[in-house]
């Protein structure tokens, strides 16, 4: 009885701390939502992964949902493929394009911050992807710049996609190959809205004489839904 009243106590103190933080303290209880954090755990333990957990849940959460609708799934921005593995895991037997540069961010725009991202940050390796992606089913991986490497997918379309590009100019291109390419009701997805200048630039200006508002995510991520 006394440990459970401590236990109270100091999670009590933690919760206060959170909201002076103005953050916000999620608990995720159910059998099946604490799966996905279990995985999202296991991720963590094999790989370098840059999301927050309730980010990766959100990953998770959306390519299942949208998992009825035709259409493929990519992502273009993989870094060591920890994204990769969670959209894996919820994806089915869905084809599964994966791009990046594997040599790291590429020349930023003036409107990037060169005091947050460097040309060649997040640099990974083709080959630690592939093996680490290599036990699911129709995942294909593309190594070069988007959307010079974008053939193999011009003619399809698509249900979800995930952009972690960090900058203005590549998230711009990606946002201009996608938007044609996905059906209705597909969710477009992007790390680093709330705090790359780049990203929420490309986001704003693309999206400012189409319908779909642009929804902004716990954590750092935006996403729209096709109209």
């Amino acid at each position: 009885m006394f440990i459970k009243l401590i236990r109270k106590s100091v999670l009590y103190i933690i919760k206060k701390i959170i909201d002076q933080k103005n953050g916000a303290l999620i608990f995720y209880n159910d059998i099946d939502r604490a799966a996905v954090v279990s995985l999202i755990k296991r991720v963590r333990t094999e790989n370098k992964m840059l999301l927050q957990t309730n980010e990766a849940f959100q990953l998770h959460m959306l390519v299942n949902n949208t998992s009825k609708l035709d259409g493929g799934v990519a992502e273009v921005g993989c870094f060591m493929g920890g994204s990769s593995k969670i959209i894996c895991e919820a994806k089915g037997n869905k084809e599964f394009n994966v791009f990046d540069t594997f040599e790291g961010l590429p020349e930023l725009n003036e409107i990037d911050d060169a005091n947050q991202f460097q040309k060649g940050q997040y640099s990974a390796s083709y080959e630690f992807v592939k093996n680490y992606l290599s036990n699911y089913p129709n995942v294909f991986l593309h190594k070069g710049y988007f959307p010079d490497t974008a053939g193999p997918i011009e003619n399809k379309t698509f249900s979800f996609v995930h952009l972690d590009l960090d900058l203005y100019e590549s998230t711009l291109a990606s946002l201009k190959f996608f938007y044609p390419r996905l059906v209705k009701g597909a969710v477009l997805i992007s790390h680093d809205y709330t705090t790359a200048p780049g990203v929420q630039r490309a986001f704003e200006e693309f999206f400012c004489d189409k319908a779909e508002p642009i929804i902004e995510m716990s954590g750092t991520q935006c996403l729209i839904v096709k109209c």
